[in-house]
């Protein structure tokens, strides 16, 4: 999945997601990383547990969705499976997310 981080410098087909808690200066922030061709990146940093949760919770949403078609075609019925992609998952501020 296509993510841009939180600073916007970084555009990375991340493979995999998680939320590490991080201590600096005496502050604690919780940062989400993702692991790309070979490389380990912090995407964004929350000032809550909670808040980088409802993130990972908005990037497993998105990776994919599943919908159900139904087409009635001279008395045969028929279900279809679609799937659709969000092409790139833009990390929002810290200030942006609600919990």
């Amino acid at each position: 999945m296509w993510i841009r981080t939180q600073n916007k410098y970084i555009l990375a087909n991340v493979n995999s997601i998680r939320i590490c808690k991080c201590d600096i200066d005496g502050d604690v922030y919780y940062s989400i990383h993702g692991h790309y061709d070979r490389y380990e990146q912090s995407l964004g940093y929350y000032s809550t547990k909670e808040k980088a949760l409802k993130v990972l919770d908005e990037i497993q949403t998105s990776i994919m969705t599943e919908h159900q078609f139904r087409i009635d075609e001279l008395n045969c019925t028929r279900n279809y499976f679609g799937k659709e992609y969000k092409e790139i998952y833009q990390m929002p501020q810290d200030e942006d997310v609600e919990v």
